[in-house]
């Protein structure tokens, strides 16, 4: 099962009245499984929809769509083959849109990672405590795409997904370590 489309997430998001955005929703998701191991999707929802409109109804689809995410997501973190993806925008989209998004999926890994129950002694490892301290940067830092070109932009933007997708692989790892005893050589 692969992450539903970004728009998809959005619109199930925003048809419900939630005031969170897709890229939040799945950063939330992230930071809550990394820092405990899993997630009750009834509270991950829960928290989506607290700040809404009431007198819109949370959808049979909607829920369909989040409940994808859920899955997928925890299918994705926990995999072998590191093939974990961030939900974000389509390249297609305006890079600031892009930008806004993952500054937005950054602020909902903090969040989420406070949700889940990170305290600071669980941050031992050097890498792992700069990558949260670089996440919180990245979800405070105000972006501007005009100093730099397109392509630089582009390649930039890339480079911090890239490097955002294998922290979250890391912080996975050190936080919640495999469990799976090391073979013994006789």
């Amino acid at each position: 099962m692969s992450l539903p489309e970004y728009s998809e997430v959005d619109d199930a998001l925003s048809s419900g009245g939630s005031l969170v955005r897709a890229a939040e929703c799945h950063g939330v998701l992230c930071g809550i499984l990394c820092a405990s191991g899993s997630s009750d999707m009834q509270g991950w929802v829960r928290h989506l929809f607290e700040s809404r409109d009431e007198k819109l109804d949370i959808s049979a689809g909607a829920l369909k769509i989040l409940h994808d995410v859920h899955q997928s997501t925890l299918t994705e973190i926990n995999h072998e083959s590191f093939e974990f993806s961030l939900l974000l925008p389509h390249i297609d989209c305006a890079i600031e849109d892009r930008i806004e998004a993952l500054s937005d999926w950054c602020s909902g890994l903090s969040l989420g990672l406070s949700m889940g129950g990170l305290q600071d002694k669980m941050l031992e490892n050097e890498d792992v405590l700069e990558f949260v301290q670089d996440v919180q940067n990245i979800a405070e830092a105000c972006f501007g795409a005009e100093s730099d070109s397109e392509e630089q932009t582009e390649q930039s933007l890339a480079e911090i997904e890239e490097y955002l997708r294998m922290g979250v692989i890391l912080l996975n790892q050190e936080l919640r370590p495999s469990t799976v005893p090391s073979p013994t050589i006789h």
